[in-house]
């Protein structure tokens, strides 16, 4: 009886778990905005392919709008040059590069430069 008992408790928790992974958005800690988004994410099958090409451009893009001190090295970042390590398994590639200037170049850059403001969240 006992035996029956645990089999048919182990059973029913089989098939609770696919339910609980299957979690609306209100029923996560996220707030809807992110939720919603994060399930628009999860349909990847419905995005259209992006080709090597356009998805340098679009990184290029993001470049773009950087502050001119950090602009050239995000663009030589993009381009592959500089140091990478890491791994996406192990939760992201780190891409480094370093710029050698003179201390007055760098001195009248940071005088010069306006701190990134953070956009603030969105309720």
């Amino acid at each position: 009886m006992m035996k029956k008992l645990f089999a048919l408790i182990a059973l029913s928790g089989a098939f609770a778990l696919p339910a609980a992974a299957q979690m609306s958005p209100a029923q996560t800690n996220l707030d809807q905005g992110a939720a919603r988004m994060e399930a628009r994410n999860a349909r990847g099958g419905q995005l259209a392919p992006v080709s090597p090409e356009q998805a340098t451009a679009n990184a290029l893009k993001r470049c773009a709008n950087l502050p001119a001190m950090y602009k050239a090295d995000c663009e030589a970042r993009v381009k592959g040059q500089g140091q990478v390590s890491g791994s996406v398994i192990g939760g992201g590639l780190v891409k480094e590069t370093v710029t050698t200037m003179p201390q007055s170049e760098l001195d009248a850059m940071m005088k010069s430069h306006q701190p990134m403001a953070v956009p603030a969240p969105r309720n």
